[in-house]
């Protein structure tokens, strides 16, 4: 058969023909279950080897070859491909029996809400190898004071210490998972829980008394400026004397609660509150008298601290102290007395014993200072006692409505002052030059009192006598005397004076044309036509 001719019906395929590479193919594929490829077949003509006739186009612009008839022969090993791409039936339960495998490689025991808790804590502490030697050794290089917080919720119960252990000696070969093991690790430091409540009081510890002794000291310094403010004390006593005669009484003082109360009390002419009145009255007769605001700066600090939260937080101190000194008995029954941590917590809580000592005292003390102060002011503090962050919030936000008053006040009058110098400065512009003529200036020079007059007059003046002065330069005398200068200022600057040039009213040239149609109309007089020339 030559080339490229058909082959004869049910004659059988020629040996290493297309046909027989197809049906090997199939022979493999059909033994195993296959990955699917999923495309699109081109459908070729069995004459031309091309895609059929486009309806409507010539068969002749077809070219007549095609890549799928030419493309090169290849062999490839279909038991191999059936190997690779052959589909695996038991996925799934393959998948499940990993998953059973991969759990069962590390022992859980916790809870979950338990393990989730440890798990987001393991980041921000150090590995289960190094946490021991960093808690015996109290190494804040390593745990930070939150770490100390965070330690303090893992530290395992005695149950989940017994569970971990039963399960480890059950399953000696498979470790332990890593929220395990660093609870295991924790169980396993001798009094772990005394351990971080030492080392976290002895981090503890200065902040608290810093702040405790800040409160005192500023408690102390308040007590003290608002015994010596003057300023304060010349307000008050306004403040009395105004309140005994609006009351028509004669009082020995007032409750310092008023002091809230002034802000809303106003007159009835101006509506001036009765803090502005006084802060005029300061500003008149004490004008060296300086800001109330600024005098008492720690009774400020005072009004934003609570006195309940400062003694809570000195009894706070006083127990963890207490608590301390019994975890460190404790720890002592499983540690050497020599052992250098030892002695190193021990020498710090005799120390913050000591300061707690002094600190009670102290606060006894400046209580005491309290105490006197608000006798000072003419409050019981056993009738009617008021704590300082409240007694100080008092006085603070008065000083501050006293404040914007004074301010206030200071600068209205600045305004008023201002205005009497304009006044004044207007004033002077005739007036001093009439006082000069009536005898101010007698005895002086003519020639002096004229230099005098022309430099008391205002530059505007000058301009509005340039404006008035005649074209003619020539023909106006320039005064010389104080008499002729003033007499020439009070002409130029006479409102209803008469005017040197009467400005005359231009009539319309066509003022004396009349209407052709009026003409016509009323007719032409006599006197018209003579006065045209006609008759």
């Amino acid at each position: 058969r030559p080339p490229g001719a058909p082959r004869a019906p049910g004659a059988p395929p020629a040996p290493g023909s297309k046909s027989d590479g197809v049906s090997a193919m199939r022979k493999v594929a059909n033994k195993k279950d296959l990955v699917k490829v999923f495309w699109s077949k081109v459908n070729l003509n069995k004459t031309t080897g091309l895609p059929p006739t486009i309806p409507g186009y010539a068969a002749s612009k077809i070219e007549s070859k095609s890549i799928w008839r030419e493309r090169p022969e290849v062999k490839v090993d279909y038991d191999q491909l059936a190997v690779l791409f052959a589909k695996k039936k038991i996925e799934t339960s393959k998948s499940l029996d990993t998953e059973k495998s991969t759990a069962a490689k590390f022992i859980r025991v916790l809870e979950g809400n338990r393990s989730r808790t440890v798990g987001l804590q393991l980041p921000h502490l150090p590995a289960a190898r190094h946490i021991k030697q960093a808690i015996l050794n109290m190494d804040t290089s390593h745990i930070t004071r939150e770490g100390i917080s965070s330690l303090v919720k893992l530290v395992p119960s005695e149950e989940e210490k017994n569970q971990i252990t039963e399960a480890k000696l059950a399953n000696p070969d498979i470790p332990l998972a890593k929220e395990e093991e660093f609870v295991y690790t924790l169980s396993v430091i001798p009094n772990i829980r005394n351990r971080l409540n030492i080392w976290a009081f002895m981090i503890d510890f200065d902040a608290l008394e810093d702040e405790v002794a800040d409160y005192l000291m500023d408690l102390k310094e308040c007590c003290s400026e608002l015994k010596s403010c003057k300023t304060l004390h010349l307000i008050i006593s306004y403040l009395l004397e105004i309140g005994n005669f609006l009351r028509q009484e004669t009082s020995d003082g007032f409750e310092l609660t008023f002091l809230s109360k002034v802000a809303d009390i106003k007159d009835t002419v101006k509506k001036q509150t009765m803090v502005h009145h006084v802060a005029c009255m300061m500003h008149q007769n004490h004008p060296t008298q300086g800001d109330l605001h600024r005098e008492i700066g720690h009774t400020h600090r005072i009004c934003r601290i609570s006195f309940d939260e400062v003694g809570a937080t000195l009894e706070k101190m006083d127990q963890l102290c207490d608590r301390s000194w019994e975890d460190l008995r404790i720890i002592s029954k499983h540690t050497s007395s020599t052992n250098e941590i030892m002695q190193k917590q021990l020498t710090f809580l005799r120390s913050v014993a000591e300061r707690i000592n002094i600190l009670k005292l102290v606060n006894k003390r400046v209580a005491n200072r309290y105490y006197n102060l608000l006798l000072y002011f003419g409050i019981d503090p056993v009738k009617k006692f008021m704590v300082p962050d409240e007694f100080c919030r008092i006085i603070s936000e008065f000083a501050l409505e006293y404040r914007t008053a004074i301010e206030a006040v200071v600068l209205e009058q600045a305004k008023k002052k201002k205005m009497k110098e304009r006044r004044k400065t207007r004033g002077i512009k005739i007036t001093d030059i009439k006082n000069m003529v009536s005898g101010k200036h007698v005895g002086r020079p003519d020639r002096e009192r004229a230099e005098s007059a022309n430099q008391a007059i205002d530059p505007k003046t000058k301009k509005l006598l340039a404006k008035t002065k005649s074209p003619a330069p020539a023909a106006v005398e320039t005064p010389d005397t104080p008499e002729e200068v003033a007499l020439s200022l009070e002409s130029a600057l006479q409102p209803d004076g008469p005017r040197r040039r009467t400005r005359q009213r231009l009539k319309s040239k066509m003022a004396q044309r009349k209407s052709l149609r009026r003409t016509l109309k009323s007719g032409i007089t006599d006197e018209e036509l003579a006065a045209a020339g006609i008759k």
